[in-house]
């Protein structure tokens, strides 16, 4: 949620002013070349936000299984799960616009990529194996 907070701010910056050069490393590595871009909003609302919104989700539902089991947490992990997978491609969809029609990336959507693939494989592989932890033990009623 961090990461995407911070491209916020940094749309928000770069939006009153496309060439201050807060996030250029070089004319392919540039924060600012993307986020200047009309691609770094969708119907109005930065991209930033749609990831950030994103992030808080996974926080809430990953919050939910942890911390209120009884809720039929294998349900809660699948959509955790289905979440996860539906980020993924929205990053994936978003760096493939990057380099491909802007023609520059971003370090930190690059780490936002990296970070959601992470919640994903982790998710994923909670939900697979049934290994995801409860903050509350699971009281036997036999």
């Amino acid at each position: 949620m961090a990461v995407a907070y911070y491209l916020v701010t940094l749309h928000a910056a770069i939006a009153k002013n496309p060439h201050r050069g807060l996030c250029t490393f070089t004319d392919t590595i540039s924060c600012d070349a993307v986020l200047a871009s009309p691609y770094a909003e969708i119907a109005g609302v930065p991209v930033a936000l749609i990831g950030l919104a994103g992030f808080a989700g996974l926080f809430g539902l990953a919050t939910i299984c942890l911390f209120i089991p009884h809720w039929g947490p294998c349900k809660m992990r699948a959509v955790l799960v289905l979440v996860a997978a539906v980020g993924l491609c929205f990053e994936l969809v978003m760096t493939g616009v990057e380099v491909f029609i802007i023609q520059a990336v971003c370090p930190y959507c690059l780490t936002a990529l990296g970070l959601i693939a992470g919640t994903f494989l982790a998710a994923f592989w909670a939900w697979r194996s049934g290994q995801f932890a409860s903050v509350h033990p699971e009281v036997d009623h036999a």
